[in-house]
């Protein structure tokens, strides 16, 4: 097998995946709440060459890379104060709980832009852009009659964040390793009239794209030279 094809051609996928996380970033500048994907990568199998006669010549030669996982920056974007009193932003760290009645799930974001929606019982409930209940601290939907005035929203911490699962809409579920989601009073740290702004920072990505569409590109160079290696050895044959 020509290591070098397999390499580039490996090399060539695992740029464009990362193009893909970095391509959603910049897509989310603008979504309140969202959180940068960072993506990580891992070695593949590596290989000891031999010197012939079956004597290993102590050198590896490795298969390319591959992207393992995204990992998720929880680094706190800026606050915007819209005036809107159900808006809500968490200034320091803390998710909101959200609560979907159809399947029955809980989850987590940083979005705090809520609304008023009625329910099938007649009362108004406030929810997320999907419908989703927002939960106070006991982990009960919370019900207003206007959406003016202060509402008991909960604040919810995780004595570790790395490895939530992001489930899509800037929301998260959390594993085992995060342990249970312990709730606050909010003091301190729930703004009303302001949302939290994306997390992405566009020069940093700008950077990322272009350096990944350079290494792209060369690694399309290697499985071309590595390509003419082979035209060229099977002709003098």
């Amino acid at each position: 097998m020509n290591f070098s094809f397999y390499s580039g051609a490996v090399g060539a996928q695992t740029m464009q995946d990362r193009i893909d996380v970095i391509s959603n970033n910049i897509a989310n500048l603008n979504t309140d709440g969202y959180k940068t994907k960072n993506g990580t990568f891992t070695d593949l199998i590596y290989s000891q060459m031999g010197s012939g006669q079956g004597v290993q010549a102590g050198l590896n030669h490795g298969s390319g890379s591959k992207m393992s996982k995204t990992d998720t920056i929880f680094a706190q974007g800026n606050l915007t104060h819209t005036g809107l009193p159900l808006d809500y932003a968490i200034n320091g760290d803390g998710f909101f709980a959200l609560y979907d009645p159809l399947t029955q799930t809980r989850t987590y974001t940083r979005d705090g832009s809520f609304q008023l929606s009625q329910q099938q019982n007649g009362e108004f409930y406030i929810t997320n852009s999907s419908g989703k209940w927002v939960l106070d601290q006991n982990g009960n939907p919370i019900t207003a009659e206007s959406p003016e005035g202060s509402h008991q929203i909960g604040v919810f911490v995780f004595a570790q964040k790395n490895g939530m699962q992001s489930v899509g809409n800037t929301e998260f579920i959390p594993v085992g390793k995060n342990g249970n989601p312990t709730a606050t009073d909010g003091q301190g740290v729930l703004i009303q009239g302001a949302v939290e702004d994306s997390n992405v920072d566009f020069a940093r990505e700008m950077a990322e794209i272009l350096q990944t569409q350079r290494v792209y590109q060369m690694s399309l160079k290697m499985v071309q030279t590595s390509d003419e290696i082979e035209s060229t050895i099977n002709s003098l044959r």
